[in-house]
């Protein structure tokens, strides 16, 4: 998955996705259920020790929704543990699309580089997010992108997400990240 494009093309976020058990089907079939062993978290604070006692030696499918509830996203795991149970996050997020869902709003921010203040800054966590793509199978990044194009055009509060959804595709999650 190298030689990727840094430069933003515009994606049309507003495909017609209507199906979510379909996408669910696509999620759970591309991210296995594996038992995860690694380092969950590298903070040793109280909330990352939450995590580390509730992912380590689990499969993402073991994982109950509380607990996705009570952490909203990923975004304090490392690489692995990441890709590992972000599957459990997508379909938390699928269970409801209205804007007061934590789960929805925080893993699509998860998922997209925060915007830049200046025209010719980087955005925040771009680098990083795209270290975890590359970890990723070409068939999780599909389901990913096809999660944020199921949210951009379905969700409640879709108009809000949208800008957070192209940034992530233009510059995450794009097509060239297939390759």
């Amino acid at each position: 998955m190298s030689g990727r494009s840094q430069c933003p093309v515009r994606h049309n976020i507003s495909q017609d996705l209507t199906d979510s058990d379909q996408l669910r089907d696509e999620i759970r079939e591309v991210f296995p259920s594996i038992v995860f062993h690694g380092l969950v978290t590298p903070c040793d604070c109280e909330e990352c020790w939450g995590y580390r006692t509730a992912l380590s030696e689990k499969s993402w499918d073991q994982i109950p929704r509380s607990f996705v509830t009570r952490t909203c996203s990923p975004a304090l795991l490392t690489r692995e543990a990441f890709v590992a149970f972000l599957p459990i996050y997508l379909l938390g997020a699928l269970d409801d699309l209205s804007e007061h869902n934590t789960v929805l709003e925080f893993t699509v921010y998860c998922l997209s580089p925060h915007a830049p203040r200046e025209p010719h800054e980087v955005p925040k966590n771009s680098k990083r997010l795209r270290a975890y793509a590359k970890a990723m199978t070409n068939e999780q990044i599909q389901a990913v992108r096809h999660f944020l194009m199921y949210v951009g055009a379905n969700a409640s509060n879709s108009d809000w997400f949208k800008p957070f959804i192209q940034v992530a595709m233009d510059l995450v999650w794009h097509s060239e990240a297939l390759q």
